[in-house]
């Protein structure tokens, strides 16, 4: 096919095609990996470690308490951007019986959790969140149904350093 093209051109068709077959692989293996861990996980600036904590409140004598924070995930990044270490915990329990269904800002980061089921929808989970200089955020507090109203049920707290 490719000896079929190169008989019907002219000469510098001929050699522009071959210019661009010679760069094709190269911008394509550019554009696969262009981004670090570190941009991948949707973080801004130079992040060298990031933790992760949640709180729930629950109920204590009559008024709604902040629980003590419990560390759900601990990552860290070398200067370039690489995930060189990383440990999770589950959070919550289980999953809900229902296809969830997600709602983002302008800066992709989730807004709402809602339980599509035929045409109705019931918000699970809204989402706020408080943003560092940089414009990682550092606080998301989740609200849920309570009522005609929302609630707060829990706050992850992200702590960032950066690299000078």
């Amino acid at each position: 096919m490719l000896l079929y093209l190169m008989t019907n051109m002219n000469v510098l068709q001929r050699a522009l095609l071959l210019l661009m077959l010679g760069f094709a692989p190269t911008l394509l293996a550019q554009q696969a990996s262009d981004k670090s861990d570190r941009e991948n996980a949707g973080l801004v600036g130079p992040v060298a470690t990031l933790k992760l904590e949640s709180t729930y409140f629950k109920r204590e004598n009559g008024k709604w308490v902040e629980s003590e924070r419990h560390v759900y995930e601990q990552s860290e990044y070398d200067k370039s951007g690489k995930l060189i270490n990383q440990k999770k915990t589950p959070m919550y329990g289980d999953p809900a019986s229902c296809h969830y269904q997600y709602r983002y800002d302008d800066r992709h980061r989730t807004t709402e959790i809602f339980c599509a089921d035929g045409d109705r929808e019931k918000i699970i989970w809204k989402y706020s969140h408080e943003d560092d200089r940089f414009g990682n955020w550092i606080k998301r507090v989740g609200s849920v149904p309570d009522g005609d109203t929302f609630r707060v049920q829990s706050i992850l707290y992200r702590t960032l350093t950066y690299f000078d």
